[in-house]
């Protein structure tokens, strides 16, 4: 798919444009220009930026019924701002960043018609090169992706060992995971998921581990079952011998890798493997959402052998359960960004993860002087934790980072969280009974400066 040549949006256009007005040597072209051409009065590089000014103002004002209420005091329901908490997936988010380009692609394919019946092909040969599976299907979501998996497994003949017989799925209790999807905080239960297709479904291993032995009876007494699996969870898995148990009994082998990613990723306690080397332990399948360490939009896709996507795809197309083709076009620009050159560090999240820690812990002590002095702050601290990057499934994945702990005077620490939160734009941060705290590795580099300055625009309560 080609990518329209599209640059700035109209806001971001006008204050470029601004500040091309403010260099001296620019002005003084214009003017010698003016004069050549017979035009008297020039209007100056000033009032013509004040003009810019007032125009973007006004690109603001129209948005803003959209995105906030009228009262600026009100808490507003949709505001993109600046995420200080260090949980990057949360229920709380609407939505986590896309690449500037992806953004400024789904701005531009939804201000008109658009056609391109190309980009499910391009897309699916992306994902296969990118991650080493010899077939690939997108889907809308992780429930309908799980369910169309169970369903072409226990209803293709083949896999019948007697012909009233479906076969069973296997499923390790330390896989009975709550998975997140997008519009519900709880989630949703992956047994109770597989239990709606109507398969049948025994649960092996203990809550803590599932090892060699379970994977051993439980394939014998069931040969040509499902197996599924799910990262992140404990490690306590033996996905070896799952795959080999898998094989000598004509099993099929399902990874739900809610934290797949296109590149090797270290943590505090353990390591993700990129999608390429998943591989290695054996699955048949792995069904990875797009939108967490994958950085697109929310949607999922099942990689795997060709002939058991081959098996799924009749079900999706049934079921109409592909993802959209506006879906499709961004998740082609986040991954082919993520695979060029240096080009995942300059994603949003890429930046986050790549980001060393003494650029954190640099940053935290800049802002910490900033601070001092500033109403309401008593004393602040810096120390270097390891906090975790969500709630959830999300709990065990840690990431070092500097933290500014931040102790007021004359108000709570939840009073100025809540007056951090009406700002523009709003800043989230954790809050304890005595301080706030911000994270640093979850908060732009770019922003630091308007965290200075909502704090130094508090005024004493009086």
């Amino acid at each position: 798919m080609q990518i329209p040549p599209f640059g700035f949006g109209p806001t971001e256009a006008i204050k470029q444009v601004s500040q091309w007005l403010g260099n001296p040597a620019l002005n003084h072209a214009i003017k010698e220009a003016a004069l050549k051409l017979g035009i008297k009065e020039v209007p100056s590089a000033a009032s013509v930026q004040e003009v810019l000014r007032q125009a973007g103002k006004w690109l603001e004002r129209t948005a803003e019924p959209w995105m906030a209420p009228g009262d600026p005091s009100a808490p507003r329901s949709l505001e993109v701002g600046i995420n200080a908490t260090g949980e990057w997936f949360h229920p709380r988010w609407t939505a986590q960043p896309l690449s500037q380009n992806a953004c400024r692609l789904a701005a531009h394919l939804h201000s008109g018609y658009s056609q391109d019946s190309g980009i499910a092909q391009d897309l699916q040969r992306l994902l296969i090169s990118a991650t080493g599976a010899a077939d690939a299907l997108v889907l809308r979501d992780i429930p309908t992706a799980v369910q169309l998996v169970v369903r072409a497994w226990v209803n293709d003949p083949s896999n019948r060992t007697e012909p009233h017989l479906a076969p069973h799925v296997l499923l390790p209790r330390i896989a009975c995971l709550r998975i997140p999807v997008s519009g519900t905080d709880a989630g949703v239960q992956l047994r109770p998921l597989i239990d709606a297709t109507g398969a049948h479904v025994t649960e092996i291993g203990s809550n803590s581990d599932c090892l060699h032995d379970d994977y051993a009876k439980a394939t014998a007494m069931h040969p040509h079952s499902l197996i599924f699996q799910a990262t992140p969870i404990a490690f306590q898995n033996d996905a070896y011998a799952m795959s080999d148990h898998a094989r000598s009994t004509g099993s099929l082998v399902c990874t739900l890798a809610l934290d797949a990613s296109l590149v090797d990723l270290d943590w505090t306690d353990c390591k993700t493997p990129a999608l390429t080397r998943r591989w290695d332990s054996g699955p048949d399948l792995i069904i990875a959402p797009t939108q967490y360490l994958l950085g697109g939009p929310d949607a999922v896709v099942i990689l795997g052998k060709k002939n058991a996507i081959d098996r799924i795809r009749p079900w999706a197309d049934q079921l109409g359960a592909q993802a959209d083709r506006v879906t499709q076009a961004l998740l082609h620009c986040a991954l082919s960004e993520s695979l060029q050159p240096e080009g995942w560090a300059k994603t949003p999240l890429g930046a986050m993860l790549s980001t060393p820690l003494a650029n954190t812990e640099n940053r935290a002590q800049r802002l910490a002087i900033q601070l001092q002095g500033l109403w309401p702050i008593q004393r602040t601290d810096v120390v270097t934790e390891s906090p975790r990057i969500g709630n959830g499934i999300w709990q065990a994945l840690r990431k070092p980072t500097a933290v500014l702990k931040i102790y007021p005077q004359s108000i709570s620490a939840a009073k100025l969280n809540e007056a951090l939160t009406l700002n523009h734009p709003a800043i989230w941060t954790q809050v304890y009974s005595d301080r706030i705290e911000l994270v640093l590795r979850s908060v732009d580099p770019a922003d630091d400066a308007q965290i200075v300055q909502a704090i130094s625009k508090l005024q004493p309560v009086t």
